[in-house]
């Protein structure tokens, strides 16, 4: 959002412009300039409804308005680290939410952040007439000491956000392909290998979870942790008769896990080349316990939800 008001001040010379919440913060060494050689003038801002902060649209005492800065500060301090623990701030935490959650979470802290960059350009205009109707005033250094506070306050908030992935920036690739190589592989594999109860990889702990593609009706995904990877598959079709003899495919319950091998190997690959190192690889089918295995494909959805069908 960019605010193309722009006003002079008439006694002072100076001029300024409503600079965009993301772009205010190259410019703070100017602001600090000009309250130390005289006031800004920007138009009053009304304050987002529900705020613990004074309404804007009235004009504050000066002690009001020191109060409503220094609470400012305290606020966006408490906010940065919100957002630095949130699965905005943190990749790993990501790995709890769908696309959808991350989605709205990205835009719900973009709306608090112009909320608050709205509210500082109140108090913003509120400094600078404290300044024109009494720059004698024994609180005006308090004052602007304050605002120059909660602003950098604000822009730490605003860098904070800024270094946060955007939804769009978290979506992946995928692809679906019907050949028949992975079922044909993971079929002669499990038939030979001993199923585990527990997967050698605890998927609650790596660093990266991410869906690769549908391979056969199979699900491929890549895990990482640290420099070490291991593909994730789900889905296998079993073909039996039932109790009619007609032929029916089910789910194969197991989870299959690849041996591990190190991330830089297929750092670059396509979700092809994916396909083709996997089926070079050792497989092991897991199949454990039920909260063990909900958490695991509940953790395979959400992965599954950041895909993008290019």
């Amino acid at each position: 959002m960019m605010h193309n008001v722009k006003q002079v001040d008439a006694r002072r010379g100076l001029c300024c412009g409503r600079l965009s919440f993301v772009g205010w913060w190259k410019l703070s060494w100017v602001v600090i300039w000009c309250f130390a050689v005289g006031g800004l003038s920007c138009p009053a801002v009304s304050l987002p409804a529900g705020s613990v902060h004074p309404q804007s649209t009235g004009v504050l005492s000066e002690a009001e308005l020191l109060a409503a800065l220094r609470s400012f500060k305290v606020e966006a301090d408490e906010l940065q680290k919100q957002l630095i623990a949130s699965p905005l701030g943190q990749p790993v935490s990501r790995r709890m939410v769908r696309y959808e959650e991350y989605s709205a979470l990205h835009a719900s802290w973009g709306t608090r952040i112009q909320e608050r960059y709205n509210l500082l350009n109140g108090y913003y205009e509120q400094v600078n007439r404290v300044y024109r109707v009494n720059p004698n005033s024994r609180l005006y250094l308090d004052i602007r000491n304050a605002y120059v506070d909660a602003k950098a306050a604000f822009d730490a908030l605003n860098q904070a956000f800024a270094k946060c992935s955007k939804p769009d920036d978290t979506r992946t690739p995928t692809v679906v392909v019907s050949d028949g190589r992975l079922s044909t592989h993971l079929s002669k594999a499990i038939t030979t290998a001993k199923t585990e109860s527990t997967p050698t990889v605890d998927i609650g702990q790596v660093d990266e979870l991410r869906y690769i593609g549908k391979f056969d009706a199979v699900e491929l995904y890549l895990l990482v942790h640290a420099t070490t990877a291991c593909y994730v598959m789900y889905g296998l079709q079993d073909r039996k008769t039932d109790e009619k003899g007609e032929v029916v495919d089910e789910v194969d319950p197991r989870v299959i896990f690849s041996r591990p091998f190190n991330v830089a190997v297929v750092q670059n690959f396509t979700p092809q080349e994916h396909l083709d190192h996997v089926l070079q690889l050792d497989l092991t089918p897991v199949q454990a316990q039920l909260e063990t295995w909900r958490f695991i494909t509940e953790s395979l959805a959400r992965a599954k939800s950041y895909a993008r069908n290019d």
